[in-house]
């Protein structure tokens, strides 16, 4: 199951706030994001997992930065050319590379605030 999924509050609950606020719309959630590293909550933000702290941080930066490159390459009106799966798994697995380097330096911009 490749790609950010769509959590949409009102194919179960009807008209909500939007909020998580109960157990059965947290599970709907949940069985949303499934397998996946984060899903979207229509016109509410993201929901971001990780195995640890360091790479759920870089899993959100990068969900944003992607976000906008996204958006700026389709404003651009050219192709644009997605991961293939097996480029995102090969991606994943060394996902912890050069990641103490990066947490140390977000934890400084941080604690610089």
């Amino acid at each position: 199951m490749e790609g950010v999924p769509v959590f949409e509050i009102r194919d179960a609950f009807g008209m909500t706030d939007m909020l998580i606020r109960n157990p059965a719309i947290g599970r709907a959630l949940a069985e949303t994001l499934a397998n996946r590293n984060a899903v979207l909550m229509r016109g509410h933000g993201a929901v971001v997992v990780g195995p640890s702290l360091p790479i759920l941080v870089r899993r959100c930066i990068n969900l944003e930065a992607n976000a906008k490159f996204q958006l700026q390459a389709v404003a651009l009106g050219g192709n644009v050319t997605y991961l293939d799966p097996e480029e995102a798994r090969q991606i994943l697995a060394r996902e912890d590379a050069g990641l103490e380097r990066s947490w140390e330096l977000w934890k400084k911009r941080a604690l610089s605030k």
